[in-house]
């Protein structure tokens, strides 16, 4: 007699759950890791530009503008993952309340406005956070990305199952 290994997941996404699989899409795809580095290298820059400046002219050689133009940039450095989860949440609360299922076909996905059947050939990697499972395309930029809350799992056995497909059938980041 066959096991049944399908696992069923209802939500409906938080920020902190887009924002999370946000990290590890950037941590884990190699694109995202070379945008990850520019933005600190670019950070960098502007923290030794302002102290150059700092050490050879005083205080006096920045003006309320150039102040208030570097406060600006490192503010959009911090938090271009954070308002990009921003507009996603927009985007995924439109989509209502999410019902997914995970078995050995693929994933299946319905909500309130769009229904998605995916088979597990579309994804090459999974991780796996406090929060959330995580698939990635296996693409250099890793732009398909399924973020599969916990909280929508209905018992805490359904996470070690889901756990065993993913596992079965893509390989651990």
């Amino acid at each position: 007699m066959a096991v049944d290994m399908s696992v069923e997941l209802r939500y409906v996404v938080t920020w902190r759950e887009i924002s999370d699989g946000m990290k590890i899409q950037m941590r884990h795809s190699p694109a995202g890791r070379w945008c990850y580095r520019f933005l600190w290298g670019l950070a960098a820059l502007l923290a030794l530009a302002s102290a150059i400046i700092l050490l050879t002219g005083g205080v006096d050689a920045f003006d309320p503008g150039m102040w208030s133009f570097l406060l600006i940039i490192c503010l959009l450095l911090v938090a271009v993952r954070w308002l990009t989860a921003l507009a996603l949440l927009a985007y995924a609360r439109h989509l209502g309340e999410h019902r997914v299922m995970v078995d050995e076909e693929g994933i299946s996905t319905v909500s309130e406005r769009h229904t998605n059947q995916t088979n597990w050939g579309f994804y090459g990697r999974s991780f796996e956070s406090r929060r959330v499972f995580v698939l990635i395309t296996p693409d250099v930029w890793g732009t398909g990305v399924l973020i599969l809350p916990k909280r929508g799992l209905a018992a805490p056995q359904d996470a070690e199952r889901l756990r065993s497909l993913i596992a079965e059938h893509l390989a651990a980041g």
